[in-house]
């Protein structure tokens, strides 16, 4: 153990995984998982070097217990017992992997620390140039990859190209961090103007709200982190307290979206997906219908989405897959139990900055990553999809490794 863990030292596990992240996400995402889990398996020895067992703060820890433990215990009452078992072992996987890296980062030496910063500076720049290139030569790299139709190969990059600008979205307040430690302020506002430009080029909605609110907060939370932990604490309670309500604010948010003159199909289609998944979470408002079962409330039902134009067709699945929002999908899926554990989670995780990080360019950037993480989580993709939960677990152990005390350096480190 002692012998594999010079061969995998935290520094090296964690530099690798800052490395790839953003590439990867750029040219395939799925991959994301490979990613978490490789690392969380090379941590395994250095953590036996030290005889340690992993850590985490007690709140993050029993709440992520409890998460699982829950989801697992739906599967006895899942419309799809078999489909719960196996996405609830899923998670437990995921957890035990995000505790052992946690543990890593917490045990980062400075050299360790100097040696991330560059592999992620290095990274993040990489997957960046990449999707610049995509979007000036119309996806040249994806539709070789795919054999797209020449016609088709930008309208398809842009597609491709959608998850990969909700992991720049988060990624980029990570990074700032080492810019700004030797670039200063101008360093850091370049990064992110560039990122904001890469992700409008996209034309996805919700990573450029995410982008644009992260910077937002990152700014109130320089100056005045009091109002930043209590805006995300709120927006944190009405994600969930709005659930119940949904089908009554629904008329009320389709005027708001034409009144701002919102007609991105996606977005309309969103208000029918999110109107027919709170009237089904409150058919089982307390245990649910079961882990991951979302999939299969709505199937073979459609609804007609008539207010968004230039679409050449109107009828669409009611509930594909996943309603594309965290809380309501934990509500749908896991009762009211399930969707308080999630949210005090979420709040944990924003206490736990308040407390634990210092320094106004650390706690900003911690706040931000986490606005903008939510932010994602609430308007797109399954909260239990792999890719995803490896996504946002990588953003914050390499967060963590950034704005945490480095621990004394016990040996030479990297050269």
């Amino acid at each position: 153990m002692h012998t594999l863990s010079r061969y995998f030292p935290a520094y090296a596990i964690l530099s690798v995984a800052a490395v790839l992240i953003v590439p990867v996400a750029a040219l395939e995402p799925l991959w994301l998982t490979i990613i978490a889990g490789v690392a969380a398996l090379a941590a395994i020895p250095e953590h036996g070097r030290r005889g340690a067992w992993p850590h985490l703060y007690p709140a993050l820890t029993w709440l992520l217990a409890a998460l699982v433990i829950w989801a697992a215990a739906t599967s006895i009452w899942s419309i799809d017992s078999d489909r719960s078992v196996s996405q609830a072992f899923e998670l437990f996987l995921f957890a035990a992997g995000m505790t052992i890296l946690l543990s890593t980062a917490l045990n980062l030496d400075a050299p360790g620390r100097k040696t991330l910063e560059t592999f992620l500076v290095v990274g993040f720049a990489i997957g960046l140039l990449f999707v610049l290139f995509e979007l000036t030569t119309s996806g040249s790299v994806h539709g070789r990859l795919m054999g797209a139709d020449p016609l088709l190969t930008r309208a398809m990059t842009l597609f491709e190209l959608n998850r990969a600008s909700s992991v720049i979205s988060i990624a980029v307040w990570v990074a700032i961090i080492p810019v700004w430690r030797r670039f200063g302020w101008i360093g850091g506002v370049v990064l992110v103007l560039v990122s904001g430009f890469a992700i409008s080029g996209l034309q996805p909605g919700s990573p450029f709200l995410a982008i644009t609110a992260g910077a937002a907060v990152f700014a109130v939370a320089w100056f005045v982190p009091r109002v930043a932990t209590i805006a995300l604490l709120i927006a944190i309670a009405v994600g969930l307290l709005m659930i119940p309500f949904i089908p009554d604010l629904q008329p009320l948010l389709t005027d708001m979206i034409r009144g701002l003159g919102l007609s991105e199909f996606s977005l309309h289609h969103r208000m029918a997906i999110w109107q027919f998944a709170s009237e089904h979470s409150l058919a089982r408002p307390f245990a649910g219908w079961g882990l991951d079962s979302s999939r299969f409330v709505g199937v073979g039902q459609v609804a007609t989405v008539d207010d968004a134009p230039n679409v050449g067709f109107r009828n669409v699945d009611v509930l594909p897959l996943h309603p594309h929002n965290a809380l309501l999908q934990a509500w749908l899926e896991l009762g009211v139990v399930g969707a308080v554990i999630l949210a005090a989670l979420f709040a944990s995780i924003v206490l736990a900055i308040r407390r634990h990080v210092r320094g106004h360019l650390e706690r900003a950037a911690a706040y931000a990553t986490f606005t903008a993480a939510f932010i994602n989580a609430e308007l797109s993709f399954g909260i239990w999809q792999g890719w995803w939960i490896s996504c946002l677990a990588l953003a914050a152990i390499l967060l963590t490794a950034l704005v945490m005390p480095a621990r004394a350096s016990d040996s030479p480190g990297p050269a």
